[in-house]
């Protein structure tokens, strides 16, 4: 039991906050003085530092060429010393971030704003290493106290950008949720229809105001995977004693990532209790496993001899829990799964080849196919060196070879995500081509991020419930002002083509 202010500690926010804000104010109050008082370090007269040390401007090496008067000048005006750093700073960075993120050296396309971050970060740090050339004594000791601060500064504020990391408990990896207990949880004995016949005679049961958000380990009694624990949300309507049975719906997090992230960093809790506060208390249970079993692991949603049965975990360990545990719907017309990433490529990949477990599917930033260095040592590693086995679980492939399709696909990217509103393209149009219904969009302002996420979440609830079975209606993606609808060509069937 850790104590009250261990908590705390573990729940302080750094995507947002004081934090991230109180670091970067720190940083350029620094930045500021130290620019101010270099004002007063000029060339050609002598100039006392702060413990008494004196530095005579003006050395004759410079005076003996072209090259040396003009740095001769530019050290006469070492104002300009440390803007200089922060432009050249600012270049590097950014250039180097960017062109690391076209090359896809980070498996996605981070985005633009990540990339700004980066330059900025850069800049000061540059600033500030060009005040240590600057200065003595104490002056560059402030200087260079100030740089690690200024990194770790731009550190939080990249991530406050992606939005992977909330929390101090999610950097160090420690799960701040309470342990489920499978005895508070009742057999469902009605069903969605009856409730909410219930509710509009008022006669609905008493649920609290807010779902439960809990840990568990489910077994990988089939698989044997080497799972980390899972997370769950239970809806206001599923923790009364005569619960309904309700819809399922899966939702992994990305890779490196936890079941955790797609709480903290997406936010699902918030989300699904809005939506069940505007629903008689109904929404989906929203359970998020773990298909990576290492936060570095890639394991590609498959059965493979390097990680493990990671696709059995999911399809068949995760879904027997479920249904054994859980008050939920057991038919695939209730049952969806999605994910961000790494989880939204794993979604196209488990959703068209198990259309008996999941009726429907959403996507956020998801990958044209499953992706682990080069394809020829992914098919080599993963797959035994068996290429057909490795399209068997290409998204488009397996679409292609379903012919015709019945479920429903969300698919959603960052505006800035060049690379996954590509994929959706193509992606969703071979899926429109074998007859699902098919939803696309872009977030604005975003790119491949987990605020991406949020906002796909919540102009998607009302869509994903009406279509599990929760009643209502899709609102128009037009109701979300940072919301775009994306227009996808249907890609015709190979034998129509």
């Amino acid at each position: 039991m850790r104590s009250r202010w261990v908590r705390e500690l573990l729940r302080i926010r750094i995507d947002s906050g004081w934090l991230p804000i109180g670091l970067f104010v720190l940083v350029c109050v620094g930045v500021v003085v130290l620019f101010a008082l270099s004002f007063g370090t000029t060339s050609g007269k002598t100039v006392v530092g702060d413990d008494g040390e004196s530095e005579r401007a003006g050395r004759s090496w410079r005076r003996r060429s072209v090259l040396g008067r003009g740095l001769s000048a530019l050290a006469g005006h070492r104002v300009w010393w440390m803007p200089s750093g922060m432009v050249l700073g600012f270049i590097g960075g950014f250039g180097i971030a960017f062109l690391l993120d076209r090359l896809l050296v980070f498996g996605v396309e981070l985005g633009l704003k990540v990339d700004l971050v980066i330059g900025l970060g850069c800049a000061i740090v540059g600033a500030l290493i060009a005040a240590v050339a600057l200065f003595r004594g104490r002056r560059r000791v402030l200087a260079a106290i100030l740089i690690p601060f200024a990194v770790l500064s731009c550190v939080v504020n990249v991530n406050g950008v992606y939005g992977e990391y909330p929390t101090v408990s999610s950097v160090l990896g420690i799960s701040t949720f309470r342990e489920f207990d499978p005895s508070t949880i009742h057999r469902a004995t009605t069903t969605v229809e009856r409730w909410n016949a219930a509710a509009e005679q008022g006669n609905a049961p008493q649920t609290p105001k807010h779902g439960l958000v809990a840990s568990v380990a489910i077994p990988a009694t089939r698989s044997g995977f080497k799972a980390r624990d899972a997370v769950i949300y239970l809806p206001p309507a599923a923790l009364v004693d005569n619960p309904p049975k309700l819809p399922v719906f899966i939702m992994m997090a990305g890779q490196p990532g936890s079941p955790d992230r797609a709480f903290l960093a997406g936010h699902l809790k918030e989300i699904f209790d809005d939506y069940a506060a505007a629903h008689h208390g109904l929404s989906p249970i929203v359970v998020s496993p773990d298909q990576l079993g290492n936060a570095f692991h890639n394991t590609l949603c498959v059965d493979s001899s390097k990680y493990g049965n990671a696709e059995t975990y999911l399809t068949r360990d995760v879904t027997d829990w479920i249904t054994r545990t859980l008050p939920v719907e057991t038919g695939a017309e209730h049952w969806a799964i999605g994910g961000f990433s790494q989880g939204g490529t794993c979604t196209i990949q488990l959703g068209p080849s198990h259309p008996d477990l999941y009726g429907h599917m959403f996507t956020v930033g998801a990958e044209l196919g499953p992706h682990n260095g080069s394809e020829r040592s992914m098919i080599h590693t993963f797959f035994n060196g068996d290429e057909q086995a490795y399209r068997r679980h290409v998204p488009i492939d397996i679409m292609r070879a379903r012919g015709h399709s019945d479920q429903t696909l969300i698919m959603a990217a960052g505006e800035l995500d060049d690379e996954s509103v590509s994929n959706i393209t193509q992606v969703a149009g071979v899926a429109q081509g074998i007859g699902m219904e098919v939803t696309t969009f872009v977030v604005t302002g975003t790119g491949h991020d987990w605020h991406a996420v949020q906002s796909a979440l919540r102009a998607s609830t009302d869509r994903l419930g009406a279509q599990l079975g929760l009643g209502g209606e899709a609102r128009p993606l037009q109701d979300f002002t940072n919301v775009r609808p994306l227009e996808v060509a249907t890609i015709p069937r190979e034998e129509e083509r």
